[in-house]
């Protein structure tokens, strides 16, 4: 495993060049990308003209790219994000975190205690997380859902075309979209739910 990152799609300007060296993680946002080095350090490519692709100096433990904006977990368990807070995204709680997510004009995170918070547009109650400890989070377009300690998945925020009403039982993971959301159970089956327009939410 060289460490390198490749990535396809949409090319020109925005997704060019790629930054050189070794990385550990790396998340995609709408027209940006985030990446972890080994050092800690965070590297950012893409579209940076509302700060997205500038993330600050210091180390980090975690990154996640949204919409327009970017956020890192310090090793100390801070949150910084940079980029368009036009919802206030891009300004989290002074609270300890070991996981963020973000949306398109909001995000949520667990903390450390195992609680979510969340942050930016609360439209739909999509930054308005039920109570109990979870174990992740994944913030979509304009719902949220995330993963509870004996496996169940809770949603909030806009639930049109059902995608944030999740079928019953245990899930091992869950990834909210745009419009839709799916969830792996722990025999290795996928289950989706949603808006099925372009069959995103029906997994072969």
């Amino acid at each position: 495993m060289s460490g390198t990152i490749a990535c396809w799609g949409t090319g020109g300007a925005l997704n060019a060049p790629l930054p050189a060296g070794e990385f550990v993680a790396v998340s995609s946002g709408f027209n940006h990308s985030c990446a972890l080095r080994p050092s800690g350090t965070v590297a950012c490519w893409g579209r940076a003209f509302e700060g997205q692709g500038s993330p600050p100096v210091g180390e980090f433990i975690f990154v996640d790219a949204g919409m327009s904006d970017s956020c890192g977990i310090r090793i100390d368990g801070d949150v910084i994000c940079w980029g368009i807070d036009s919802f206030g995204q891009a300004t989290p709680p002074a609270e300890k975190f070991v996981s963020v997510s973000l949306g398109a004009s909001h995000a949520c995170g667990v903390k450390t205690s195992g609680t979510v918070a969340c942050w930016g547009s609360d439209s739909d109650s999509r930054s308005t997380p039920p109570t109990g400890k979870f174990v992740s989070v994944s913030a979509g377009g304009g719902h949220t859902c995330g993963l509870r300690t004996n496996g169940a998945v809770a949603c909030w925020g806009d639930d049109e075309d059902g995608r944030a009403t999740p079928p019953e039982g245990e899930f091992v993971s869950v990834s909210a979209g745009s419009r839709h959301t799916c969830g792996m159970r722990g025999d290795g089956t996928v289950a989706c739910w949603g808006s099925d327009e372009f069959g995103q939410s029906t997994p072969p």
